[in-house]
């Protein structure tokens, strides 16, 4: 499988939109719990995980979008 790689006005919009979304709710985030950046970044190592190629949750994501029809 080919490695998607997105177009520079996705990258300057959507993406860039998003980064800056996740950034401030992280800051936020931290701010509430009153953490330091190790928990952050151990928080975004379980988002990473979960949203791996090899995870249940991203197989079952993958197995949605091929089965449209089994999940109505």
């Amino acid at each position: 499988m080919t490695k998607w790689i997105p177009s520079q006005k996705q990258q300057s919009g959507l993406i860039s939109k998003t980064f800056e979304f996740f950034n401030d709710e992280l800051i936020e985030f931290q701010e509430k719990l009153d953490c330091p950046d190790e928990f952050i970044c151990d928080f975004l190592e379980v988002i990473k995980n979960h949203w791996s190629p090899d995870s249940c949750h991203s197989k079952a994501r993958q197995h949605k979008r091929d089965n449209p029809s089994s999940y109505k």
